[in-house]
């Protein structure tokens, strides 16, 4: 028989358990080692995890959150959904409780008065991508995740600008404006950030009148990758690159099997004649902290279309494609581009 419910922290080993099965990307296959299944939810202020069960045993999870957002500059409610997981043998049995797990979410994010659903899902995934759209969700927007390795180096001396925290936060509101997506509630993510300690710091670079700015977070302490999978081509460059980034200034590539640890970057900003070169020279002061600390993957998160900056090149780089996945509940105006991306999304 099956039973929809909402988990509770007893369920924590069994969820963790779950998402073993959920590697992903194809060509790099990396699975998400959490300690917490939970940390995602508490980030946000309105969220629920609901599981499937099937004969006592969980064969899916699905989560979302609530939350006020702008569109078009008013306010909306909108709802976020991610997490979205199937037992490997159920999914592929093509059970129709993975289906009934989502029409009751859908049905607790109607009652609370979303006008849309949105969630990002990585373009490569075949399974949720189907899924996404078997539910007439459609992609409006697409966001790369830039990844690199941690390199080798005297880190730098930099100001976190923890000390000025609200101001900072609001100079970052004030650029980014009421663009689609974003929170109303935006300096939340920022404080709850720094409460528990995951957020390092905004960090700022600049030199005349061109300025590079990023927020960086670490959520090392309960949140690893592990790959599961790499072309052989990454594994000759490991075989070469790895020997010497132990005493010259070269990226390490992760080998098979191995725990990653991660710096992720957000909000990244630049503007004036050198602000991507600035915003380049910042990430990899950056990358040289990390090092340092014991960190091995930064990941930079951006829109395509993102207003404020753009992404620099590196070598070695791997970039991430993902969707921005929308699907209306009600008669109201859906969100247009350039989006926000919200940190507690990711």
């Amino acid at each position: 028989m099956l039973r929809i419910r909402e988990a509770t922290r007893e369920d924590n080993a069994a969820l963790l358990q779950l998402e073993a099965q959920s590697p992903q990307g194809t060509g790099i296959s990396i699975i998400i080692d959490r300690d917490d299944y939970f940390y995602r939810s508490r980030l946000h202020e309105h969220s629920k995890i609901l599981i499937a069960e099937e004969d006592d045993k969980l064969v899916g999870i699905m989560a979302y959150a609530i939350k006020d957002i702008f569109i078009e500059g008013e306010r909306e409610r909108a709802a976020y959904f991610y997490d979205l997981r199937g037992e490997a043998s159920y999914r592929r049995s093509m059970k129709r409780g993975l289906l009934r797990l989502w029409h009751t979410a859908l049905q607790g994010m109607e009652e609370s008065g979303a006008s849309f659903i949105y969630g990002h899902v990585k373009a490569d995934n075949s399974d949720s991508m189907n899924i996404a759209t078997k539910m007439k969700a459609h992609p409006l927007a697409s966001f790369d995740i830039l990844s690199l390795p941690a390199l080798r180096g005297k880190p730098p001396e930099l100001d976190n600008h923890l000390d000025t925290l609200d101001a900072e936060v609001e100079r970052i509101g004030s650029l980014v404006g009421t663009r689609d997506l974003r929170p109303c509630d935006f300096p939340a993510s920022y404080l709850r950030g720094a409460e528990l300690g995951y957020l390092r710091g905004i960090f700022r670079i600049e030199n005349g009148n061109s300025m590079a700015q990023i927020s960086a977070w670490d959520l090392s302490s309960i949140y690893r990758g592990r790959v599961l999978r790499m072309p052989m081509s990454l594994r000759t460059l490991g075989c070469v690159l790895n020997p010497l980034s132990g005493v010259l200034p070269v990226p390490r590539v992760p080998r098979v099997g191995e725990q990653m640890t991660y710096l992720q970057l957000f909000d990244p900003i630049s503007h004036g004649d050198q602000g991507k070169k600035l915003l380049k020279e910042l990430i990899q002061q950056l990358r040289r902290v990390a090092y340092s600390e014991g960190i091995d993957i930064l990941t930079l998160f951006v829109y395509s279309d993102d207003p404020l900056t753009k992404i620099p090149r590196f070598f070695p780089e791997k970039v991430l494609h993902y969707n921005t996945m929308v699907k209306p509940l009600r008669e109201a105006k859906l969100p247009k581009r350039p989006f926000y991306l919200d940190i507690r999304d990711i």
